[in-house]
Parts: structure tokens; sequence; C-alpha cells
């Protein structure tokens, strides 16, 4: 079973509650342990199994801080993005400079990496 709570700061407490059963209350000190306390709550209060609740815990945020987390998501998943895209070009480079001859060695020199990352963009094989 799959719920959502939203954790807000009180004084130094986190006090999560559950958006689909709003009696299930918790109050931690860390947010890294609002999930499991909300998990126990849930349980206590739907009677349900504990080992069968999925919980996804929020913060409560003020609209600007909302804003940067969501602009941190995004640039963190187009730096991700961007970095697959740089190792397919660096193994297609790696490639190219090997098929013109240039040892392992000499491919790690001009692309500007070890000879063991070159050897590595040279064997591995692609995940995708």
């Amino acid at each position: 079973m799959k719920y959502t709570a939203t954790a807000r700061r009180d004084g130094r407490w986190w006090v999560v509650q559950c958006d689909q059963h709003p009696a299930a209350l918790s109050q931690v000190a860390r947010f890294s342990q609002a999930a499991a306390h909300q998990r126990e709550a849930i349980a206590f209060v739907t009677g349900a199994d504990e080992a069968t609740i999925d919980v996804e815990v929020r913060p409560a945020l003020t609209p600007a801080v909302a804003s940067l987390v969501a602009d941190a998501r995004k640039t963190r998943a187009q730096a991700d993005a961007l970095s697959r895209d740089a190792v397919t070009l660096a193994k297609k480079a790696a490639q190219a400079l090997a098929e013109q001859g240039f040892t392992v060695r000499d491919v790690g020199a001009a692309l500007g990496v070890s000879f063991q990352r070159a050897h590595q963009l040279l064997t591995v094989k692609s995940a995708s």
C-alpha cells in the first residue's frame, strides 16, 4: 500500500502526518527517520501489516524553497544526461582513434584521460 505524508518542522522536531489518514501522526528528530516512524503510525491507524506499507514523506516547503529544490533536481537530471552523452562520445572518439592506429596510451592522451580509462572506453560495452 502506497501512502504519502507531510513533515513540518516544529522547533527541533519534525511532525509527520499521513495525507490519507490524518490520525497517523509521528514525531522524529531527523527527517531521515520520518518514513520508518510514519509506516508504524499508519499500520497502527489502519490495522495493516507494517511490512506492506510504503510511504513517501515530503517536507513542507515554502514556495521559494520548493522552486529551488525543483530547479536543483532538474539541473541534476540534465547533468546526468550530459554525462551519459559525454561517455558515449568519448567511446566513439576512442574507437575512432584506435582505428587510426593510436595506442591505448595515445588514446588516453588525446582524450585527456588516463590510459586505464582509455582502455575502459575501448573495451566496456554500453549498458544501453
